[in-house]
C-alpha cells in the first residue's frame, strides 16, 4: 500500500480512534519521582501549562526546544528542527516501566513525546498541530489521558465537539483539524506522542484500534 493510500484510508476511518488502554494509576505513581522536573510548556507564552520530556533533542530535561513551539524556536534560532529530531529518550522514559509498555508498539515511529500538565486556568487556544509551518506535515498524533478526572474539569474541544475520553485510554486523532483544551483543575495530565507516518504505522494503528 502506498503512503498516500494509507494516509487517505486512515482519515476515512474517522477523526478520533481509541487505541490501547493503560493503568493511569500506575503512571501517576511512577510520575511522583519526577515531581520537581516539570518545565514551563512554551515558556515564551506561559499560562499554567507544564511539560515533562519523554524524548528530547539531547536526552536531557531542559525542555528546550522539545517543550517549545518548534515554528517559533526555529524562527528565533534560524534552525529547522522537526518533531522527528526530538527522539532521544530521557531518564523519565527509562524510569517508568508502565510508560515503556504504552510506547513499545510505537517506538519505530516515535519522535517528540512528552507529558503535558495543565493546572487550573491552563489552556491551549484553538489551533492545528499538523501543518507545514510547524515542520509537522508528515506527522500524526496520539494522545493519552492520564489524569483528567472528568469532562467538567478538562474541556477538550475538537472542532465543535466536546471529547469525553476516560483516564487510561490512548487515542489517535486527526490533528490537522482545529482543537483547543481548557483545564479547570490542577494536575490534568496527558501523554502526547508525535509519530512519523508511513504505511507500516498505518497497519499498526489499525491493529491497535481493533484490539482496543
Amino acid at each position: 500500500m502506498s503512503y498516500d493510500r494509507a494516509y487517505t484510508r486512515l482519515h476515512t476511518m474517522g477523526d478520533w480512534l481509541e487505541m490501547q488502554s493503560f493503568s493511569s494509576n500506575k503512571i501517576m505513581e511512577e510520575l511522583k519521582e519526577w515531581e520537581g522536573h516539570w518545565k514551563p510548556y512554551n515558556q515564551k507564552k506561559p499560562n499554567n501549562r507544564w511539560g515533562l520530556s519523554i524524548t528530547s533533542l539531547d536526552g536531557k530535561l531542559s525542555g528546550i526546544p522539545d517543550l517549545d513551539s518548534l515554528a517559533e524556536y526555529n524562527k528565533r534560532n534560524n534552525t529547522e528542527i522537526n518533531n522527528q529530531d526530538i527522539n532521544k529518550y530521557t531518564e523519565v522514559y527509562n524510569s517508568m516501566p508502565t510508560l515503556q509498555k504504552i510506547i513499545e508498539p510505537w517506538k519505530p515511529w516515535l519522535g517528540r513525546c512528552h507529558f503535558l500538565k495543565l493546572n487550573a486556568g491552563g489552556y491551549f487556544p484553538e489551533h492545528y498541530d499538523i501543518n507545514k509551518l510547524d515542520y509537522s506535515y508528515d506527522d500524526t498524533r496520539l494522545i493519552g489521558f492520564v489524569n483528567q478526572s472528568s469532562k467538567y474539569t478538562l474541556k477538550f474541544l475538537y472542532e465543535d465537539k466536546l471529547i469525553q475520553a476516560q483516564n487510561g485510554t490512548l487515542h489517535w486523532f486527526n490533528a490537522s483539524k482545529r482543537h483547543s483544551v481548557f483545564s479547570m483543575k490542577d494536575d490534568c495530565i496527558m501523554l502526547v506522542m508525535c509519530l512519523k507516518f508511513d504505511e507500516k504505522l498505518f497497519e499498526t494503528i489499525i491493529k491497535q484500534y481493533r484490539m482496543a
